[in-house]
């Protein structure tokens, strides 16, 4: 692989695992040469994980999407009386657990819960206590990879009590691990433009490193392709990169491609900055020295992109997103998947499939 000039210092930290900067960072996301760029971040992902590519088979469980916020990027959140709004009973989201796995049990077992909803007072720890009972109740192995920072920190404001003690609280619920949404962009003057109302990049961060200080690992997104420029992404990333210095907490960052369709900003056509996605893989995997695993979401970018995006630094194809809601209501990708499509569309691109989930994987090879 020859080094397009100019290139050099980069290609040769990046051989030497020394960090890259600011800098360098806005320099590849600004660089023409995306196959030398795209083939650069997949070599480095193979030095730090190998050829290994990890799926889980999990099922969703979205509580409410009744929301208290009305964020311009979101398609996913209701307010009470609109045709699209529901609320779901602990009883409810338990019959359909069951259901699911009924369904699933011939063919694949499900082995995780991810659960997020919208900002809703009847979505209280009480609520959480229920459905987590619920959950332990129909199989004690079922791994619970629930809320959001964003809800966490409602949930501390409608209890009145630290995020440390909600956290807590959940841990002996059954909570295992938080999946790591609402990250949107850590910028302060974007986030007030597409999710006013939300906290603070440096609110989302600390409750990161609260999970982080009990034991709890998470995940931690960017939504990018919206109205951010180059270097907000950079800025993200330096974020993630130095609150993981601090914790070792983060298990894997999540890359999220926009969806415009049915939210108030998708509307305003020219004000969104669309974003090459290979570019933003690779330089992620780049800038992350200190992140192991990047998970590519299939129902985000597409079957044949997810393929190629393996291939600009990704490691983790996520998951069978059995009822997912939130990216499908933007506009995702509405497939039926499987564990032996996930399976296929790893082995067409000459890699290993391995079938994990957040309760086991840190202990094992994914941490």
């Amino acid at each position: 692989m020859t080094t397009p000039k100019g290139l050099e210092t980069i290609a040769e930290k990046v051989a030497a695992n020394e960090r890259l900067t600011a800098d360098e960072g806005l320099q590849l996301l600004e660089t023409p040469h995306t196959e030398w760029l795209k083939q650069l971040a997949d070599k480095k992902r193979k030095s730090v994980v190998g050829d290994t590519v990890y799926f889980s088979n999990t099922f969703y469980v979205h509580p409410t999407n009744l929301c208290e916020l009305s964020c311009p990027m979101c398609s996913f959140y209701a307010k009470p009386g609109w045709k699209k709004a529901w609320f779901d009973s602990p009883q409810v989201a338990e019959d359909k657990i069951r259901q699911a796995i009924s369904q699933e049990k011939a063919t694949q077992e499900i082995t995780e819960i991810h659960i997020v909803g919208g900002l809703w007072r009847d979505c209280s720890l009480e609520y959480y206590q229920d459905l987590f009972a619920r959950i332990k109740n129909i199989d004690p192995n079922l791994h619970i990879k629930a809320l959001t920072p964003v809800e966490y920190h409602f949930l501390s404001e409608l209890h009145g009590i630290s995020v440390s003690e909600v956290l807590t609280r959940m841990m002996s619920y059954g909570l295992g691990s938080l999946p790591g949404g609402g990250a949107e962009i850590l910028d302060e003057e974007i986030r007030k433009k597409i999710a006013p109302g939300k906290i603070t990049s440096d609110r989302y961060l600390e409750i990161h490193e609260i999970a982080h200080g009990l034991g709890l690992r998470s995940n931690i997104t960017m939504l990018f392709g919206h109205i951010e420029e180059n270097h907000h992404i950079i800025q993200h990333l330096i974020k993630v990169r130095e609150l993981q210095d601090k914790t070792k907490g983060f298990q894997t960052f999540v890359p999220l491609k926009y969806h415009v369709e049915n939210n108030a900003l998708g509307k305003r056509g020219k004000m969104l900055k669309p974003k090459d996605m290979k570019r933003v893989y690779a330089v992620s995997r780049l800038m992350l020295d200190n992140v192991r695993n990047m998970k590519v979401l299939w129902n985000y970018l597409g079957l044949e992109e997810a393929q190629e995006i393996l291939c600009s630094g990704g490691n983790d194809l996520g998951s069978t997103a059995i009822e997912e809601k939130v990216i499908t209501m933007a506009g995702g990708i509405k497939v039926k998947m499987t564990e032996e499509t996930i399976q296929k569309m790893i082995e067409g691109i000459g890699r290993n499939p391995k079938k994990i989930h957040s309760g086991h994987r840190y202990e094992l090879d994914y941490a």
